[in-house]
């Protein structure tokens, strides 16, 4: 069974502290990987994506894909009330990877961060993406948005 590799980082407290809009905001990130092969996926990278990436390099861990739970550009980049937050197109120039979304998002994805069709892969509820070892089923959770997701970890053994 793979190890776990777990982070929950507070924009405007752990990342992004510079802008004043990250901390307001109140948003997580996730990063979720395999100690022991070194993979991991970050979850809703915004903000400071540079510093995210920093982060994960730090631990000696690489990114390897990413997971949108939808498409407001406070979870991955794009403009919102007059600002541009950074995210998942920084994020695939710093880091080249897919970004995994439910097929509902996927075009408002695509509009709000700039990214093509081939950056990303649609999903459905009850499909997985794999980090290593450690399996995330995507859970389909719609209100906030159509097409918004959650994840549910599994093969996953916390040391």
């Amino acid at each position: 069974m793979a190890r776990l590799y777990f982070r929950q980082l507070l924009a405007g407290r752990d990342f992004g502290t510079s802008n004043p809009v990250a901390g307001q905001m109140q948003n997580f990130v996730y990063l979720i990987g395999d100690e022991d092969t070194r993979e991991c996926v970050v979850v809703d990278p915004a903000w400071a994506v540079d510093e995210l990436v920093d982060i994960v390099e730090a631990d000696d861990m690489r990114i390897t894909s990413a997971l949108a739970t939808h498409y407001h550009p406070d979870h991955v980049g794009g403009t919102m009330f007059g600002f541009t937050v950074e995210g998942a197109s920084r994020l695939l120039a710093r880091a080249p990877c897919k970004l995994h979304c439910h097929r509902l998002e996927a075009d408002g994805l695509i509009k709000v961060t700039g990214l093509s069709e081939s950056d990303i892969v649609r999903h459905d509820s009850g499909d997985k993406v794999s980090v290593g070892g450690i399996e995330i089923e995507l859970l389909h959770t719609p209100g906030h948005t159509p097409g918004s997701l959650c994840f549910r970890l599994k093969n996953a053994l916390v040391a």
